[in-house]
């Protein structure tokens, strides 16, 4: 079963297509469903989710299939590996998280009580977490080295799908 998913094109992307799939439905479980709230490199993951799965659902609907497009693929995924592994670096104080990660607020007022007031009620009005932060475990291990595992998995398994399979 696995030798003709790697060999049929249609069932390999479509298998990319279900896994990334897979995983941003567990992004969104665990948002909507659990309150867990993401930090802004959790989006960032996400969109690059998004963006595989949107290429790979293309191919599987166009039919067009070239290696050139699995490569892309692979590289997105490795980007994506990478991204994971700067957020686990984040989350574990190895360096600096960027900006992005500590929100946004306004200075409405010259005036510093004023200033503190619509500070704090920007902060307390924030959906976004911190990404120095651990938000949330799966069994005992934090779910950004799971999205590293599972970028890492896709990357290994379509750079091995195009080192095995036939030249076009």
């Amino acid at each position: 079963m696995i030798q003709e998913i790697f060999k049929n094109s249609r069932y390999f992307y479509w298998f990319v297509a279900v896994y990334f799939f897979s995983l941003l439905c567990v992004g969104f479980m665990a948002e909507y469903l659990f309150d867990i709230m993401p930090c802004s490199l959790c989006y960032y993951q996400r969109y690059v989710m998004m963006t595989i799965l949107t290429l790979s659902l293309g191919i599987v609907i166009s039919g067009y299939d070239k290696k050139l497009f699995t490569y892309f693929l692979c590289i997105v995924a490795l980007g994506g590996a990478i991204l994971c592994g700067f957020h686990i670096g984040v989350e574990q104080k190895w360096w600096a998280m960027p900006q992005s990660c500590i929100g946004k607020t306004e200075i409405t007022s010259t005036d510093p009580t004023e200033m503190l007031k619509s500070l704090s009620s920007q902060m307390k009005n924030q959906k976004v977490s911190r990404c120095d932060k651990i938000n949330w475990y799966l069994f005992g291990i934090p779910a950004s080295w799971w999205t590293c595992l599972a970028f890492t998995f896709a990357t290994i398994t379509m750079a091995l799908r195009e080192w095995t399979t036939r030249k076009k």
